[in-house]
């Protein structure tokens, strides 16, 4: 019982501290976001109810009175309903949910791909509940150090938005600077507390990839450094944080739960999915103004896009892609075929999963450029977030490489 006790009540806690920031946001926002308009049928008819409510509330009768008040609360709650719904709306939007998912999906990836070893000669019942409490107690900190470093570009990156993004939420005018500034705070915040209160998250690894992200986010788009002005730091930023800070910062973590001890952490495989991964936040670099070019351009950002041409850097960007995705099949298919000729089918089946599921990525990234044209910002954006989307598969994936 002792034993099952400690394994429920730290998911139990970390479920618990989850909504509190969640509420503490939402709140937060609360206090900033203006209502959004509403309109058509499902706004006409709460008016119309009230005005039959408040016509019953004219009759000068007990009946009448009861009515009317009830009509008055009905119009409370759905004034308090509606106004939820728009602040969770314009967090979830603010939190610029394409990184959100990346980084809800790397750091247990990264966690099972650092534990495949241990599961393949221990069992996975013995690497468990180590892995499931390193997972918790580097993600909820990760998830809020991404919503401050994306909310902190839209905060500086506004009058930008204003051209390339007018839907994000303070460009659209749904969330004040002011709530923006308490909704990235509170979550730095939250993510610093986290990390010093939990003995398990006084890791020197974890803490370095965290303040590390926290910092090259801060120096990518605060004055007077802002990295961004310059096409090369901007993609030296993407890279260390997307290659090597989450892939190695979160790898070195997840050993240190398993118990290895400082740089021994650090070994081939580490190193391996982390140069995969770097050239894989090149291509997120590369890409990632493509379809911003007008609002650099009236902005003053000098980007690689504006600088060189959305044609140049779509094309250069897609080239680095399929190369990186091709020799991925290739390598995994000659190791799969080396481990068959060894006798060793449990090493030669996840390679042989892993190439196939590069030649699939390989085949989708293909057929998502085709006919996109490099000054049509909606193509290139749907094209951008394809991208993504074989970023997630890839994470997916890697549990399985060996």
């Amino acid at each position: 019982r002792a034993a099952t006790m400690a394994r429920v009540l730290p998911a139990m806690l970390a479920a618990a501290i989850g909504l509190v920031v969640l509420r503490t946001l939402a709140v937060s926002l609360a206090f900033s976001a203006p209502p959004l308009q509403q309109g058509g049928a499902s706004a006409g008819a709460p008016a119309l109810r009230q005005q039959r409510l408040r016509g019953f509330g004219s009759l000068r009768s007990p009946l009448g009175c009861r009515v009317a008040t009830m009509g008055a609360e009905v119009e409370k709650v759905e004034k308090q309903k509606s106004s939820l719904w728009e602040t969770i709306v314009t967090l979830y939007d603010f939190t610029r949910p394409h990184t959100l998912v990346g980084t809800l999906i790397s750091v247990p990836a990264v966690h099972l791909f650092a534990a495949a070893p241990a599961i393949a000669s221990q069992g996975a019942a013995a690497v468990a509940p180590a892995m499931l409490w390193s997972v918790v107690l580097a993600l909820v900190p990760a998830l809020l150090i991404n919503l401050y470093i994306t909310g902190l570009n839209q905060i500086y990156d506004v009058e930008i938005d204003k051209v390339n993004k007018p839907y994000l939420p303070i460009a659209a005018g749904r969330l004040s600077l002011a709530g923006a500034w308490r909704a990235c705070l509170i979550s730095l915040g939250l993510a610093v507390a986290w990390s010093w209160t939990f003995f398990g998250a006084r890791s020197l690894a974890l803490h370095i990839t965290l303040a590390g992200s926290a910092a090259l986010g801060t120096a990518y788009s605060a004055p007077p450094i802002r990295m961004k002005r310059s096409p090369f730091l901007a993609a030296f930023c993407i890279i260390v944080v997307r290659g090597l800070l989450v892939q190695l910062g979160f790898y070195w973590f997840a050993m240190e739960g398993l118990g290895r001890v400082g740089l021994e952490c650090l070994d081939g495989r580490g190193i391996a999915a982390a140069a995969f991964f770097g050239v894989f936040g090149l291509v997120i670099a590369l890409m990632k103004d493509v379809p911003d070019v007008l609002g650099d351009e009236l902005a003053g950002i000098k980007s690689m896009s504006v600088r060189l041409g959305p044609e140049v850097m779509l094309k250069t960007a897609t080239i680095v892609l399929w190369t990186l995705l091709g020799t991925t099949a290739g390598g995994f298919g000659i190791m799969a075929g080396s481990a068959a000729l060894a006798g060793q089918p449990l090493l030669a089946l996840p390679r042989v999963s892993l190439s196939l599921a590069a030649l699939w990525g390989l085949r989708f990234a293909i057929g998502a450029r085709k006919d996109v044209d490099a000054r049509d910002p909606k193509g290139v954006y749907a094209f951008y977030m394809d991208v993504w989307k074989v970023f997630y598969a890839s994470y997916l994936c890697l549990p399985l490489a060996r």
